[in-house]
């Protein structure tokens, strides 16, 4: 099993990768600098990633009514959870996406 780490703008594949022993978010107790979200992954013997789990994402979730208070000209989001990430951006989240601190 591994943990894959998603950074602002382009990253280099297998870089960002590291192996952990279970798929529970308490395995990941540091994250590198700025880095906003992270899933796991399994990889078969010839390296193709395979079984990602939902994202989770480094930052604050917001409601949409939250989001729509303290941003009024903000960008209208479909969503009913929104996530502000470390990097200052937002971003809707899916179901069964998570937000770390």
């Amino acid at each position: 099993m591994y943990v894959e780490f998603y950074f602002p703008g382009l990253s280099l594949e297998g870089s960002n990768e590291r192996e952990v022993k279970s798929r529970s978010p308490e395995q990941v107790t540091s994250y590198p600098a700025y880095a906003y979200a992270y899933r796991f992954f399994d990889k078969h013997s010839d390296g193709k990633k395979v079984n990602f789990s939902n994202f989770y994402y480094i930052g604050e979730e917001y409601t949409k009514e939250r989001y729509i208070k303290a941003f009024p000209q903000g960008e209208d989001f479909e969503a009913s959870r929104i996530v502000k990430l470390i990097t200052g951006s937002f971003r809707p989240l899916k179901e069964d996406d998570v937000v770390v601190a």
